[in-house]
């Protein structure tokens, strides 16, 4: 692997073992096996120059790549006592955009999606519209522009959400019109579907001193299976939003990072507050925490005396939502999924809506309690 070429995503295996009918069903036991690479970054970063780390950690991440860069920086400007604001400042468009178009992505292309030989034409060219757009404010995200192209990238995206139904009212609830690909989807797989979704137990801004004193004792070990003694931590839209339906938060944010792309800067400069946050340990060490499209994302830096990296931790939020005994299992157990193929696609479709940031396999298979 090059150091420009986009790292391996890995993928998850997810297992579900159920019992028969004949003794009440009911899980028995969730296996989650995951090839995603953790623990790599201080491998891959020590003795480099603090200043490539934010580019490089980017192009490292095929997925999420400017959320990540935007915290390797603010971490990196942590550890050198500097003021990470205006490096967050000066990418939010690129921020909001990337969170509009993965979760755009996600939802049209996961198991709540509609494949595209079954989408209208015109909404169709609206999605494709949107994505383009979204792609062009990542890509100039914190870079000066002498053009237009930022403005009107941004119209653009704003014009093909809200034709595909995505729009907030006054008081910041999602409205999605009849007939428009939101409702479509929302109909299908909301909380029409059945599935049970538990209220989430946030991970937030008040964890991150626990969280990031657990990865720099244990990088590897705490960045695969997090936890924090006595909880279940979810993070993302729903987590976010502090609970709700599921599909309605992440379609929620589509619509209200478009928003926010037009927004006055008392407005953004108060949004971005919540979006990020980086602080010093001591006088090298520095950490980020970035609300990324699927979670709360951590980078812990410590730097040596001559600017360069001695140690790198990335911590990333499908980690804590597909725990071992997170909350995609505990959600798997409440709704009982049966061994055939309803129940595969009831296992297949929450597990899209937990949205990892790999592809994932699901097996369902019947044991007896014995």
């Amino acid at each position: 692997m090059t150091a420009t070429a986009a790292f391996g995503p890995g993928a998850i295996a997810l297992t579900v073992t159920v019992a028969p009918p004949a003794d009440g069903g009911g899980v028995l036991d969730v296996t989650v096996a995951s090839t995603r690479p953790v623990g790599f970054s201080t491998a891959l970063f020590v003795d480099r120059p603090a200043d490539d780390i934010p580019a490089l950690v980017g192009r490292l991440h095929a997925l999420c790549g400017l959320s990540h860069a935007t915290a390797a920086a603010m971490a990196v400007a942590a550890a050198r006592g500097a003021d990470p604001t205006a490096i967050a400042a000066g990418r939010f468009d690129g921020l909001l955009a990337e969170r509009l178009g993965e979760h755009l992505r996600s939802t049209f292309l996961g198991p709540a999606g509609t494949p595209p030989g079954d989408v209208p034409r015109d909404m169709l060219a609206d999605l494709r519209a949107v994505l383009a757009a979204t792609r062009e404010l990542t890509a100039t995200a914190g870079e000066p522009s002498p053009s237009d192209a930022p403005r009107d990238a941004t119209v653009r995206a704003r014009a093909g959400i809200e034709r595909l139904g995505l729009m907030l009212d006054r008081t910041g609830r999602l409205v999605m019109p009849p007939a428009s690909w939101a409702a479509g989807v929302a109909e299908r797989f909301g909380s029409a579907s059945g599935d049970v979704h538990l209220a989430p137990d946030p991970l937030g801004p008040a964890d991150d001193t626990a969280v990031i004193a657990a990865l720099a004792a244990d990088p590897t070990g705490f960045a695969a299976e997090p936890e924090l003694p006595g909880r279940r931590p979810e993070t993302g839209p729903l987590a976010r939003a502090g609970g709700g339906d599921r599909l309605a938060t992440r379609l929620a944010e589509i619509a209200d990072a478009g928003r926010l792309l037009a927004a006055s800067q008392r407005s953004r400069r108060d949004a971005l507050a919540d979006w990020v946050r980086a602080a010093a340990i001591d006088a090298h060490t520095g950490y980020a925490a970035v609300e990324s499209p699927r979670g709360r994302l951590h980078h812990l830096v410590r730097l040596d005396g001559t600017g360069r990296v001695a140690f790198y931790a990335i911590l990333a939020p499908t980690e804590w939502n597909f725990g071992p005994d997170g909350p995609l299992v505990a959600t798997l157990r409440a709704n009982r999924p049966t061994a055939d193929d309803a129940g595969r696609a009831r296992v297949e479709r929450i597990a899209a809506a937990f949205d990892p940031c790999v592809g994932f396999a699901v097996t369902v298979e019947e044991r007896d309690h014995a």
